[in-house]
């Protein structure tokens, strides 16, 4: 698919999605389109072992649902196609926050494993839809009690709350500030030492987690022994435990 509304490179095992509809990169069925495909297609390229996800410009992460193109509301992959594929991904997602993460720019933001966040203080994140008469719809009700709590995401949604990056910092919205220059500069050193990370094992670990937080602690149990076990028997475990009596760094390819 050529990409019209999404710019996406790979570099160095590091693949970069950046949401392209400045300055507030608002979500149309174009992007919705375009960005389900690029997920999807991340997760089965041996190329890519960490995603970093941005907005351009220096304004806005993402400001959700583009209100302008709701004729398309039903069209195309729903906004919880995309989430989900994100947070259940085998591969680690970097949310880059550069910006306004709002609606569904947030839902975006928690659907990520880690989020980065620049320091203007203009930047805002939340779930405000509550404003409208409406409620979060691409998983933020779900996943944001997961992430801060129960009473604090109620905090949050019911009073539409949009939290500056120290704020959001200190609730655990959000797991680190920079400034705004050296955004991507850490994003980028973030997910260039996870992909130095055994591509397996942390595919493993994403997925156990994933599954034990949808389906419950046995279900999680039972994915991480059979993940175990295929560990094992991989390249990557011979590679880690040989490195590590030879003293000296492992080259591991995910085999």
């Amino acid at each position: 698919m050529e990409y019209k509304n999404i710019i996406v490179t790979t570099e160095n095992f590091v693949t970069t999605i950046v949401l392209n509809r400045p300055p507030m990169n608002s979500v149309n069925l174009g992007i919705r389109e375009e960005f389900f495909d690029a997920v999807t297609n991340i997760e089965k390229s041996k190329e890519t072992r960490a995603v970093i996800i941005t907005g351009a410009g220096e304004k806005g992460f993402s400001a959700g649902m583009d209100v302008s193109d709701v004729a398309n509301i039903t069209r195309g992959p729903n906004g919880n196609d995309i989430m989900n594929a994100i947070s259940r991904s085998t591969k680690p997602y970097i949310a880059a926050i550069n910006g306004h993460a709002l609606g569904g720019g947030c839902e975006t933001a928690i659907a990520c494993h880690f989020r980065i966040m620049t320091d203007n203080p203009k930047a805002l994140i939340g779930l405000p839809e509550v404003n409208l008469g409406i409620t979060p719809g691409w998983g933020g009700i779900q996943r944001l009690p997961r992430l801060l709590g129960k009473s604090k995401a109620l905090e949050l949604i019911l009073f539409s709350k949009r939290l500056p990056p120290t704020e959001a910092l200190a609730v655990g919205l959000v797991d680190k500030v920079v400034p705004a220059a050296d955004l991507m500069k850490e994003a980028t050193a973030f997910a260039q030492a996870l992909t130095k990370r055994p591509p397996l094992a942390v595919a493993a670990v994403l997925e156990g987690i994933s599954v034990g937080m949808e389906k419950g602690f046995n279900e999680g149990l039972k994915l991480d022994i059979e993940w175990s076990n295929k560990l094992a028997a991989s390249k990557d475990a011979v590679e880690g435990i040989t490195a590590f009596l030879q003293k000296r760094e492992p080259n591991f390819t995910g085999e």
